[in-house]
C-alpha cells in the first residue's frame, strides 16, 4: 500500500522535473543569435583620424547589437561623385544597411532615393530625409554655427574681420555652419571673408589668406579643418589669430589646452556613431527607431574642459 502511494506521488513529480528541465532548455526566442546585419559607413574624409571618437562609437554598437560593419573613406576627401558610386556598389553587393556622411546633400539626392528604396540609409551631420533617408544623427548645424559665432563676438572687436573656413564645397553641415555663423558676425558689425580652397589644399589657401586679409580671428566648421588649422596657425607670426571651430578629436582637445584653439563647439562624438549604426541595424531588421531629436551641444574652452560635462563630449568612453 505505502509503496502504491509513493509511486502515485513520485512519478508525477518526477515527470514535472522531466517537464521543467526541457523548458528550461528550449532557447527563448527573444534571446536567439539573430543574423549578423552587414552595414556598410561611408564617410567624406580620406582617412578617419579625426573620427576616432565617432568611429569607436560605431564599432560599439555593432558588437553590442551583431553588425559587420565595412568603413569606407574616399580617395579624395569631400567628393560626393566618389560617395555615390560607393553608394551604387554597396547597395547592389548587398549591404544591408548604409551609413552615410554626405558630401552634398544636392548632388547625392537621385542616388540616396535610389538607394533608400532598397536598404534603410541613415545619415550622419546633413539630413538627407527630404531624398528617402530613414533617419539622421547629428547636431542643429544652423543652432551650432550661430553659437560659435555668437561665442566669437568677444574675441574681435566691431570691424575686425573673421575668417570662415569653406572647407567642404556644396549643400552640407559645414555649410549650414558657416552661414549661421557669417548671418550672426555681420549683424552685430564685424567682416566676413571665406576661404575657399578651390584647386589648392586648404592648408595652402589659409596661408595665402592669412597673408593678404590679416584676421583677428579663422573659424573652421569640421573636425579635420579644425586640426589643418591649428597646425598652419602655428607657423604664422605672432600674434596669430585667434581660432574657434567645431569638432571633438585628441588632436583638438590638446590644442584647446594649450591654448592654439580658443574655443570649440562640440557633441558627443561617440554617441554620433553610436546612434547612427544603432538606427541602420534597427531599421534593416524592420524593427522601430525614432531619434530624440537633434543631438546637444557645448561652446567648450580652455578654462572649462575639464569639467564633468566637457570631459563627456571630448573624451567620451560612453553613451
Amino acid at each position: 500500500m505505502k509503496r502504491k502511494v509513493l509511486l502515485q506521488l513520485v512519478v508525477p513529480l518526477m515527470g514535472l522535473c522531466m517537464l521543467f528541465l526541457l523548458l528550461a532548455m528550449q532557447p527563448d526566442p527573444a534571446s536567439r543569435t539573430v543574423e549578423p546585419v552587414e552595414l556598410s559607413v561611408i564617410l567624406r574624409q580620406t582617412d578617419t583620424a579625426a573620427l576616432n571618437a565617432a568611429r569607436q562609437g560605431m564599432e560599439q554598437a555593432a558588437a553590442d547589437l551583431n553588425a559587420e560593419l565595412r568603413l569606407l573613406t574616399l580617395t579624395a576627401a569631400g567628393s560626393a561623385e566618389e560617395q555615390r558610386a560607393l553608394l551604387e556598389r554597396e547597395v547592389s553587393g548587398g549591404a544591408g544597411g548604409v551609413v552615410l556622411v554626405p558630401a552634398d546633400r544636392e548632388a547625392l539626392a537621385d542616388s540616396v532615393k535610389q538607394a533608400a528604396g532598397q536598404v534603410p540609409v541613415v545619415t550622419m551631420e546633413t539630413d538627407m530625409g527630404e531624398s528617402g533617408a530613414k533617419a539622421w544623427v547629428g547636431a542643429d548645424n544652423a543652432a551650432l554655427g550661430a553659437a560659435l559665432g555668437k561665442a566669437a563676438l568677444n574675441g574681435v572687436r566691431p570691424g575686425g574681420t573673421v575668417l570662415l573656413l569653406d572647407s567642404l564645397s556644396g549643400d552640407n553641415a559645414v555649410r549650414e555652419r558657416l552661414e549661421a555663423a557669417s548671418a550672426v558676425l555681420e549683424a552685430e558689425g564685424r567682416t566676413v571673408d571665406v576661404c575657399v580652397p578651390g584647386e589648392k589644399t586648404l592648408s595652402d589657401a589659409l596661408k595665402t589668406a592669412l597673408a593678404a586679409r590679416r584676421p583677428s580671428l579663422v573659424m573652421a566648421f569640421e573636425a579635420g579643418a579644425l586640426e589643418t588649422a591649428a597646425s598652419v596657425l602655428e607657423t604664422v607670426e605672432q600674434p596669430a589669430p585667434l581660432l574657434y571651430g567645431v569638432g571633438a578629436s585628441n588632436a583638438i582637445a590638446a590644442g584647446l589646452e594649450q591654448g592654439r584653439i580658443t574655443a570649440i563647439a562640440a557633441q558627443n562624438e561617440f554617441a554620433a556613431g553610436y546612434l547612427a549604426v544603432e538606427a541602420a541595424v534597427c531599421l534593416a531588421r524592420h524593427q522601430a527607431w525614432e531619434a530624440e531629436g537633434p543631438l546637444e551641444f557645448s561652446i567648450l574652452r580652455r578654462e572649462n574642459m575639464y569639467e564633468p560635462d566637457s570631459q563627456k563630449l571630448l573624451f567620451p568612453v560612453t553613451r
